[in-house]
């Protein structure tokens, strides 16, 4: 499945609006938060239609994940929204994980807790925020539901890093070493990077860390409150490394590969964008002087004038010490 794609679902007490346009998005908030309310209405409009005084508007079907028979559910149905309430008890099951991974679907999970068996976006985890004084519903006092970004890693303090750890092992870790020098080091995979990171918490200056977040969004909560809440502590997560390669213009590649990889990343072939990215750039560089592996770095990437065209597409706030 691909694309983007707007829902809308609303009654005449509260209405709720959504962007999808990834395999796996993540709705998060604590109680009375109106994730229960969103469930309920997909599922009564499912049942009732316009019958349960509900209207839903999507170019694709949507449903609701039942309890039972959950995997033939999913693996019966293509090109639609799944929504998955967080008291399924499945959710958090490899089986499920399986099931999801490179499915023809797209899937909205509730769930107020993280899913380490799940390669999700930290762009695609949301809150639902409560907007009562909206003029758009004011006159017929209807609650105005939006969904908004959950995690904000962007800093507008300059960092000067004195310790880069890197999710990467191989060649990310490579190109930036190349770039920072003896003080990069790697946390060996996306499940060691806040272990690493908290060793240096007695350390003076800044600590960068740079991981992929097209696939961090299962980590991204204990990070921020582990280290997170640190002042000297920054977080750069792109989509992945092979991402930035790409929107450097090191390789040439269409513009709309990148910008919307909605309309490429099929969910059925890529368990994230991470992956996509990947294969993406082995593909345009096969056969070239630039011809990329994940496992050892090809050394013209790592020449002053490639190191240059990734610095120039790097946050501001990220300020390397000459």
């Amino acid at each position: 499945m691909v694309g983007k794609y707007k829902l809308e679902i609303y009654n005449n007490r509260v209405h709720f609006e959504l962007e999808i346009k990834r395999n796996i998005t993540i709705i998060q908030g604590n109680s009375a938060t109106g994730k229960t309310t969103l469930i309920n209405m997909i599922s009564e409009y499912e049942r009732l239609g316009n019958g349960s005084g509900i209207s839903l508007k999507c170019d694709v079907p949507c449903f609701v994940l039942p309890t039972t028979d959950w995997k033939l559910f999913i693996e019966n149905r293509s090109n639609c929204i799944l929504f998955v309430d967080e008291n399924m008890p499945y959710i958090k099951s490899k089986e499920f994980a399986e099931t999801v991974n490179c499915s023809d679907i797209y899937i909205v999970i509730i769930n107020r807790d993280s899913l380490p068996q799940l390669s999700y976006s930290i762009e695609e985890i949301y809150g639902i925020r409560e907007d009562r004084d909206s003029q758009k519903y004011v006159k017929s006092k209807k609650v105005y539901n939006s969904l908004f970004h959950l995690y904000n890693i962007k800093n507008s303090i300059r960092c000067n890093p004195k310790i880069v750890i890197t999710e990467d092992s191989n060649s990310g870790n490579e190109f930036y070493s190349a770039l920072y020098g003896n003080q990069c080091i790697s946390s060996n995979g996306k499940s060691n990077v806040v272990k690493v990171a908290s060793k240096y918490i007695a350390e003076e200056g800044d600590i960068l860390t740079i991981v992929h977040g097209a696939a961090f969004g299962a980590d991204i909560q204990n990070y921020m409150r582990t280290v997170g809440i640190r002042d000297n502590y920054y977080l750069y997560a792109p989509e992945s490394f092979e991402y930035l390669l790409l929107k450097s213009e090191i390789v040439e590649v269409s513009d709309n590969k990148l910008s919307e990889t909605y309309l490429y990343a099929d969910s059925k072939r890529y368990a994230s964008w991470e992956q996509y990215y990947t294969e993406l750039l082995v593909k345009e560089t096969d056969g070239t002087t630039y011809k990329y592996s994940k496992h050892k770095l090809n050394s013209t990437y790592t020449i002053k004038s490639n190191l240059n065209k990734v610095v120039k597409i790097l946050p501001a706030i990220i300020e390397k010490e000459n």
